[in-house]
């Protein structure tokens, strides 16, 4: 899935159906039936989990990460982890409470 391995990349609906080969419509569909969540959604979360990945399992600094992971600013991954898993990335990383 293009989405699930090319997760940095800037993905609107209309390049994700365009991808596909769908319209918008029929594309945010069938892939909601497909995965079980909007296609916005599963990005989102597929951008976490590679965020966490890089936080337990790399030395990067934190300030690499929104880049790697297909996020603009570092305040919109700040923003997006810390309503995701609670605490800040650093917070993460350093086992913090709240961190899984």
């Amino acid at each position: 899935m293009t989405i699930a391995t090319r997760f940095a990349e800037p993905w609107r609906i209309d390049s994700l159906a365009r991808e596909a080969g769908m319209s918008r419509s029929a594309f945010a569909a069938a892939f909601r039936e497909l995965v079980g969540e909007s296609p916005a959604r599963y990005l989102a979360a597929r951008r976490m989990q590679e965020a966490v990945r890089l936080l337990t399992e790399t030395s990067l600094p934190q300030s690499a990460l929104p880049a790697r992971i297909g996020y603009r600013s570092a305040e919109g991954f700040h923003v997006a982890f810390r309503k995701c898993y609670g605490v800040t990335p650093g917070e993460y990383r350093a086992g913090g409470a709240g961190a899984t």
